[in-house]
């Protein structure tokens, strides 16, 4: 009776271990791949990210390029205007009209260093011949040969204008205010329009020319 108790006992275990292993290889047996058409969906919805990534990196490295391209530009422009502001603020004997290439757009002055000299040194103009600025000893800056171009090739210049209040007025100091506008950029893609306003008030009284 005992050893049939045994016998029951032993039969049972080998029983379940085999219903143990029909699971473990049925579980086995559920697991499965991918499908070709699955592995095609993954690889192309992969693609379509990457191409997104990419552009819009290379669309704003494009944009950083022509930022820091422009910023250079304009430093060099502001250097410009800054150096012909601080001469005309200078300067006095003030002359525009019939000098010009164009109405308003020069400026003749006798520099600090010109009308404190003895004998008085030359006059210095600016005038704008399309498309840039020039700087010479006389208006217009015509002569190719006397003439410096003050701006930057990249630097389209459109308009330059010199509005000078007081003129002609005796014993009183001007006033001229200082419009430039044009494009900056190397191709026609990288154009970025730009206008610059400055006032400029002379500092120190006309002088009297022998």
């Amino acid at each position: 009776m005992v050893a049939k108790k045994r016998f029951l006992k032993m039969f049972n275990k080998i029983k379940i271990n085999k219903a143990d292993r029909g699971a473990e290889k049925s579980g086995l047996s559920a697991v499965r791949g991918f499908t070709l058409v699955e592995m095609m969906v993954s690889v192309s919805i992969f693609v379509i990210v990457a191409f997104i990534v990419v552009s819009t990196l290379l669309t704003m490295s494009a944009a950083y390029r022509k930022a820091q391209a422009m910023r250079l530009l304009l430093d060099n422009f502001n250097f410009v205007i800054q150096s012909m502001s601080l001469g005309i603020r200078e300067g006095v004997n003030y002359r525009q009209g019939s000098l010009c290439s164009t109405a308003d757009s020069c400026i003749q002055f006798l520099p600090i260093d010109a009308w404190m000299a003895s004998p008085m040194g030359d006059p210095v103009c600016y005038d704008y011949i399309s498309p840039t600025i020039y700087k010479c000893t006389a208006c217009p800056c015509s002569d190719v040969n006397t003439r410096t171009q003050i701006v930057s090739g990249d630097i389209i210049v459109d308009k330059l204008q010199f509005d000078i209040f007081n003129l002609g007025v005796p014993n009183k100091k001007k006033l001229v205010k200082i419009r430039i506008g044009g494009k900056t950029g190397k191709t026609s893609k990288d154009l970025s329009s730009f206008f610059i306003q400055n006032s400029v008030s002379q500092r120190n009284k006309d002088v009297a020319i022998p």
